[in-house]
């Protein structure tokens, strides 16, 4: 009997320290701290604690009562608790506090109130938690880490529909001109348009960190930081593995600056799965249509508006990598492309594309970029002008050295030599010694 009595009192004695430990372990919270790091805050600055925002009534009295601030956002399917922590976030009074009491900068809660709009929709992170790492988004598994600095931008563009003269938004507008500029159209498809060659962009931003490669990268373990230090150099973040059969990066290394590349993965992080309800949506001014003064300008504007700058490079110069390819590793120029092709036999090619590029060693790799068949996306008049532009290529002294295939023979013939001093710069001749050698490897298909 003495035994029951004793392991009756032992096991009471375990349940109780038990329970003062689980009241300990709710009280000793982050959040705990944080609040009353806010009310020592209060006093010490003298603060005075019915001070608020205009227009922030809510947010004000959720900061003067402690535990859990909750913002439950059905529209947005999102539970936000960040004010638990951020409990100056709505009161300029603390706007000179530290983190995480100070006030959000600017007047960006005046446009997206805390009620309508919580905090996870623009800045990312895991509303439901109530520590810093947890909220932040700074845990495993967590598909949606907050976006810091510059990447913030990203979460304008799934509202506003254009973002061109958004204050605010700069970074992100410059991202979607570097996107057109470049030609990144011409292998990636965005919203059905675009090319075939590569990654569909459409919802790029909703990848996963677990879905990359992070061997070469040496930043933070996030998918912003991959697309910005792939965007700095390519083929370093995705070096390939031959012996598998896979290449290197085809992406072009374009030298980008650091600052290009933020603004270019903004863009990226802003292509996301998530799809709002009409009361968010700001819908955008129409551009107005360009005038152009002759059908080269408009060749010209066809040329980078479908992307064939992105491998083609700036003027049709040529020289973008592509392993293996029998054209010397490269995407061949288009400058002399009116000395090999007749109109006719341009526009052809054009529609009909290159499916297969010949390898330059046959039992290499397979060249990974192409060119893909534009019949259904370029015709009529944009066709018309682009072989305009293609045709206007050739330097004026070249042009007037020798004349334009005949448009009745299919005979090849080997590129005539130019009247002396036609070569008025390097890259000319460099270009014509290309085409030269290549001849026989047929740079040009269809002539040979």
């Amino acid at each position: 009997m003495n035994i029951n009595r004793l392991l009756f009192a032992i096991f009471g004695a375990i349940l109780m320290g038990l329970f003062v430990l689980a009241i300990w372990h709710d009280y000793d919270r982050e959040w705990v701290w944080y609040q009353q790091g806010f009310s020592q805050l209060e006093q010490a600055g003298g603060v005075v604690k019915s001070a608020g925002a205009p227009g922030t009534a809510s947010s004000k009295s959720r900061s003067q009562s402690g535990g859990v601030k909750q913002t439950v956002l059905d529209d947005l399917e999102r539970v936000d608790r960040c004010e638990t922590c951020h409990l100056g976030i709505a009161n300029p009074v603390f706007a000179g506090a530290p983190q995480p009491y100070t006030t959000h900068p600017g007047d960006y809660l005046q446009h997206h109130p805390i009620e309508k709009f919580g905090c996870t929709s623009c800045h990312w992170g895991q509303g439901y938690a109530t520590t810093a790492n947890a909220a932040h988004g700074d845990v495993k598994h967590w598909d949606e880490p907050m976006l810091r600095g510059a990447y913030i931008q990203a979460s304008c563009g799934k509202c506003h529909y254009s973002v061109r003269q958004l204050p605010g938004a700069e970074v992100l507008a410059r991202g979607q001109v570097l996107y057109r500029e470049l030609g990144c159209v011409g292998c990636h498809t965005l919203h059905g348009e675009g090319g075939p060659i590569s990654v569909d962009l459409t919802e790029i931003g909703s990848k996963t960190a677990d879905e990359l490669d992070f061997t070469f990268v040496e930043g933070r373990r996030t998918v912003a930081n991959w697309m910005y230090e792939h965007f700095l150099d390519p083929q370093k973040v995705t070096p390939g593995f031959s012996e598998q059969g896979i290449p290197p990066s085809v992406m072009p290394n374009y030298r980008m600056s650091p600052a290009e590349a933020e603004a270019l993965t903004a863009y990226m992080m802003s292509l996301t799965k998530e799809r709002l309800t009409r009361e968010y949506i700001v819908p955008g001014e129409s551009e107005p249509s360009p005038v152009y003064a002759s059908s080269v300008d408009r060749g010209r504007a066809v040329f980078q508006k479908f992307g064939c700058v992105g491998c083609h490079n700036v003027d049709g110069r040529g020289g973008r990598k592509n392993w293996n390819a029998h054209t010397n590793g490269e995407v061949p120029s288009l400058v002399y492309v009116g000395r090999g092709y007749t109109r006719e036999e341009l526009k052809e090619k054009i529609r009909q594309g290159v499916p297969i590029v010949a390898r330059r060693d046959p039992s290499g790799l397979t060249p990974p970029l192409y060119m893909p068949a534009w019949s259904e996306k370029i015709k009529g008049q944009d066709l018309e002008d682009l072989v305009d532009y293609l045709l206007s290529l050739i330097p004026a002294e070249m042009s007037a050295a020798a004349p334009a295939p005949s448009t009745t023979t299919q005979e090849s013939s080997q590129p005539e030599t130019p009247a002396p001093g036609a070569f008025r710069q390097a890259d000319d001749l460099i270009d014509y010694l290309v085409r030269l050698m290549a001849f026989d490897e047929e740079v040009l298909p269809g002539r040979g």
